[in-house]
């Protein structure tokens, strides 16, 4: 026995209106509308503290938290 077709060209009709937008649809909007937001401001504060390269620092010269040298040499005076 075959099971019967479930096509049927005549039960299948197009959407006669626009669907609602969700709300879904909205929050892809908001994120979208944040996402573009955050890159302006970030590129606003990007141009406030620099020339291109921004990752090249020629001014400042980061210093660590310790000097591990310095540690090391004072550590073995105890021993």
């Amino acid at each position: 026995m075959s099971q019967p077709s479930s096509y049927n060209p005549e039960a299948v009709e197009a959407p006669k209106q626009k669907q609602k937008t969700s709300v879904y649809t909205v929050m892809l909007f908001i994120s979208f509308c944040a996402i573009v937001l955050a890159c302006i401001l970030l590129w606003m504060e990007l141009q406030n503290w620099g020339d291109y390269p921004w990752w090249k620092t020629t001014e400042a010269i980061p210093q660590g938290a310790f000097n591990f040298n310095e540690l090391v040499r004072h550590t073995s005076d105890f021993v």
